[in-house]
Formats: C-alpha cells, sequence, structure tokens
C-alpha cells in the first residue's frame, strides 16, 4: 500500500506511523514537555520527543528530526545522535558524544496497534492507531539549554523519577506518556545511575 496522507489514514481507521521517546539526564531526571492549551492532550505533560512518520521516512529518520524539531528548533540539527546498538550507544554516552550539548538516543522497542486515546482541543475524546517506534535517550543538557518548538511545546522541564510517578496518580501526564513510563522506565533509570526516590521538579 502506498503513503497516504495522515488524515486520510486516520478516518480509514489504519494506523499511523510514530516516534515516541524518553530522555534521562546523568541525575536520572526525566525530560518532559507540556503540550499547548490548542492542541491534543493540551495542559498534559507529555514524553520528551514524539511525532508523526511523514511519507518516506524510515523511522530512524523521523526520530532524528523531530527530536531536532522539537528539542533545538531545527529538524537537521547536529545535536542529535542516534545509536544503531546498545553498545554503540554507550560508547557514545561515556566517552564520544558531548553530552552537555548532544541529545544521544537508541531505539528500545517497537509497538504495533497501540491504540491511543487523546483529549482534543474542545475537550471531546479521539482515538488513535500506531506503529510506534520507542527511543531512550541521555544527554545532560539543562532545561534552558533548550530550544522548543514553540508551535507544539509550552515548556520543557525536567522531572525526577518520583515526581513522574505522582503525576501519573493525578493525571498529568498524557495517556500516551502513562504507558511509556508504565512499559520502559525501569529500564530507562539504570542508564543514569540510581534513581532517587524523592524531590521536586529539575530545572525549572
Amino acid at each position: 500500500m502506498g503513503a497516504r496522507p495522515r488524515s486520510a489514514a486516520r478516518a480509514s481507521g489504519s494506523a499511523l506511523g510514530a516516534v515516541n521517546a524518553l530522555v534521562l539526564n546523568g541525575r536520572g531526571d526525566v525530560l518532559l514537555q507540556k503540550r499547548p492549551r490548542q492542541k491534543e492532550n493540551g495542559g498534559l505533560w507529555d514524553k520528551s520527543v514524539g511525532g508523526h512518520v511523514s511519507a518516506g521516512e524510515d523511522f530512524d529518520t523521523t526520530m532524528r528530526r523531530e527530536a531536532g524539531e522539537e528539542l533545538f528548533d531545527d529538524a537537521g540539527s547536529g545535536r542529535v545522535r542516534l545509536a544503531g546498538s546498545e553498545e554503540e550507544f554507550a560508547a557514545l554516552v561515556s566517552t564520544t558524544a558531548d553530552l552537555s550539548r548532544e541529545v544521544v538516543l537508541r531505539r528500545l522497542s517497537f509497538q504495533r496497534n497501540l491504540r491511543d486515546v487523546r483529549r482534543a482541543p474542545d475537550g471531546g475524546v479521539r482515538n488513535v492507531l500506531y506503529h510506534v517506534a520507542i527511543y531512550g535517550g541521555r544527554t545532560d543538557v539543562g532545561a534552558a539549554g533548550f530550544r522548543r518548538q514553540r508551535s507544539e511545546i509550552d515548556e520543557l522541564r525536567y522531572f525526577t523519577v518520583a515526581d513522574v510517578d505522582r503525576m501519573l496518580l493525578a493525571g498529568e501526564l498524557a495517556p500516551n506518556m502513562a504507558y511509556l513510563w508504565l512499559a520502559h522506565a525501569y529500564a530507562l533509570v539504570g542508564w543514569a545511575g540510581e534513581a532517587r526516590p524523592e524531590g521536586g521538579a529539575r530545572g525549572r
């Protein structure tokens, strides 16, 4: 089947291609983005990076583009590095990459037929079916060091693991972010050493 516009695929009930990423710093804090009020899931905290696969792209290409756009307002940003394996990721994080200015990502898993539930801007409910590539990332860029994509993100902020747990229970996370957190947080926090059980938001 050839590529179709996103709206046509959504209307037909076909699955859309998407990428999601959760990025942590060296203290084990999680970078989240706050969705603008006028967007789907407006006012909720969402994953570090997320977006749809465009026609002609593979998932890794989309991840590089979306991370560049959302974190540095530049689709071709050289500050995004994508590792092709666990070994390459470890080498980049430990020796090669400059984590004070770069984000290093690698793919963790691929989820087919993920049924997402979204809050529409008018308060209604939308359902979208996704095939989604899920990535984890490491950086030591401070929250103020990012250049967020203002049309898609109101705020970027680091939160402790305990904060994110509380936000999940309080209904402050976008539904898809809740899934990512429950499915992948345990593996991710080990990348940055022991996660702190208590504490407030980072990099306000």
